[in-house]
């Protein structure tokens, strides 16, 4: 396990990549599909040639094929479902460094302060077969990391090494993990389950539900906080009084039927069901007032069954690639590199802090040939929204389970911020910075440096709602629609002038002029 762990550290993937152990002669079904023939071990043939990648790699400007990343192939390594979730389970919890047996009460609760060991035994004919999960709470210390790691060890050597050992990092749950508690596994942001536990946990506690189903269920704890809602999905409230389930308008009906179930998991008292819209005053002050949360038109939509992919751009082997990562959550944005975020009606370009310039530039054509060359016939002009690393509006991190907007901050955590604010005007006050950036649009068919645009006359533009707009309207740039005439009468100005103006004092003038 530590030399996996010093190869992903090495070759600089994200943390949070998951590894595991396969022993010669034991190995499971899922590792022998990644092969096209899978041969006997006294039977080898030829392993073909092998390529490496020094430390520093000579940027090679080879075209990157953008229709490479239309194919998803649906293996069953990614999807880790090696049964329905019916064998037989056993939990320890890192206690001391040691292994401790988790009470059956507890099991399905994971505690972010710790790390669990999961040995799943399941039947293949009449031959047993072992999983073992490794979970390491993102709030767990790095003794006890360690110690999970060197338990699994002594666990899979109990088992003549035959367990496949799979170590999952908070927020990284696969989905045959989920489907042993049937839909009713909790994570926890921090804390633990021991015993000897004198920390009381917080009176209020909000969780944020996905998914539909007994194999894909899980609920995550998130700031209870009003801007941490997404009308994707569905919320468990839990206060000292009440239990709320709060339902956006985005969320399905199997995903309300799955909420109910894991809510009766985190609390046992009587759940009151709360539609977006509709909710009570009471539950507004458990949260510590409104605030404004990943509610747009786009996220409302009822009936629209939308996956969302995520893409890595990087040129870090010496040519570009983008890859796909699948179960994306925040952690696989790394600084160095650009991402793509494919949500259908409009594509992110999240840029990290240290991308290079040739990352921006070969992302940014990327994006634009991905649409052009999509095997569904995309819209060639659907938008593409240029996020800066730690700029994220809502309409991006809606698109990630538990989003957290200090993740990148130097210093202080989450809760010593909390802590420090006190005072819920000063929170509403950073949230709102943090949850309503700006952001730059440039289209598909466009370069970065925008070119000239169809011509539409005023009247067509002044006070018209997206949907009424002309075919071909960039509705970001209504005003690069305009003959010179037309811009001179509504602006007062010429383009060439309005273009000079601070970027603060455009948008007000286009709000002005009903071009906005």
């Amino acid at each position: 396990m530590s030399h996996a762990l010093n190869f992903i550290k090495a070759k600089q993937y994200p943390p949070s990549t998951q590894v595991e152990v396969q022993n010669d002669g034991a190995e499971s079904a899922v590792f022998q599909q990644l092969f096209q023939k899978w041969t006997a071990s006294n039977r080898t043939s030829g392993l073909g040639k092998t390529h490496t990648v020094g430390s520093v790699a000579k940027v090679e400007q080879v075209k990157f094929d953008a229709t490479s990343m239309h194919v998803k192939p649906q293996v069953a390594a990614q999807q880790k479902m090696v049964d329905d979730g019916s064998g037989e389970v056993q939990v320890w919890r890192i206690e001391n460094l040691e292994l401790v047996p988790v009470d059956s009460k507890w099991l399905g609760h994971f505690y972010g302060g710790d790390c669990y060991l999961l040995l799943y035994t399941y039947l293949i004919g009449e031959k047993q077969h072992y999983l073992l999960y490794v979970w390491q709470g993102s709030q767990a210390s790095q003794d006890e990391i360690t110690a999970s790691a060197y338990q699994a060890v002594i666990l899979d050597q109990k088992y003549n090494g035959e367990p496949v050992q799979i170590r999952v990092p908070m927020g990284k749950e696969p989905p045959h993990l989920m489907s042993i508690f049937k839909g009713r596994m909790v994570v926890y942001q921090g804390g633990t389950s021991r015993t000897n536990n004198l920390e009381p946990g917080p009176s209020t506690r909000l969780f944020q539900v996905q998914g539909t189903g007994a194999n894909n269920t899980k609920a995550f704890e998130v700031p209870a906080r009003a801007n941490f809602l997404n009308s994707n999905d569905v919320f468990v409230l839990k206060t000292q009084s009440c239990c709320y389930l709060w339902c956006g308008k985005g969320c399905s009906g199997d995903e309300r039927e799955m909420a109910k179930m894991v809510a009766d998991t985190i609390s046992r008292t009587e759940k009151q069901v709360v539609v977006e819209g509709q909710e009570p005053a009471n539950f507004w002050m458990a949260l510590g007032g409104k605030a404004p949360y990943a509610n747009t038109k786009r996220l409302q939509e009822e009936n629209l069954v939308i996956t969302p992919r995520l893409f890595e751009c990087s040129n870090k082997t010496g040519r570009f690639l983008a890859t796909e990562i699948p179960d994306f959550n925040q952690d696989d944005l790394e600084e160095d590199d650009v991402f793509l975020l494919d949500v259908w009606d409009q594509v992110f370009f999240w840029i990290g802090k240290h991308a290079n310039e040739e990352e921006k530039k070969a992302a940014a054509t990327t994006a634009q040939e991905y649409l052009k060359t999509h095997p569904s016939g995309r819209d060639p002009e659907t938008p593409i929204i240029v996020v800066k690393q730690g700029h994220e509006p809502p309409t991006f991190t809606g698109w990630f389970l538990a989003w957290d907007p200090f993740k990148w901050s130097n210093t202080k955590s989450y809760e010593d911020l909390k802590a420090e604010l006190g005072n819920s005007r000063d929170w509403s006050q950073i949230t709102a910075e943090v949850t309503s950036p700006k952001v730059d649009v440039f289209n598909a068919n466009s370069n970065l440096s925008s070119g000239p645009l169809p011509i539409f006359p005023l009247e067509q533009l002044v006070n018209k709602p997206v949907e009424e707009l002309p075919e071909g309207v960039d509705p970001s740039r209504k005003e690069e629609h305009l003959s010179i005439e037309d811009f001179t009468q509504a602006f007062g100005m010429t383009p060439a002038a309005f273009s000079a103006l601070p970027r603060w004092k455009q948008q007000n003038l286009k709000k002005e002029k009903g071009l906005f």
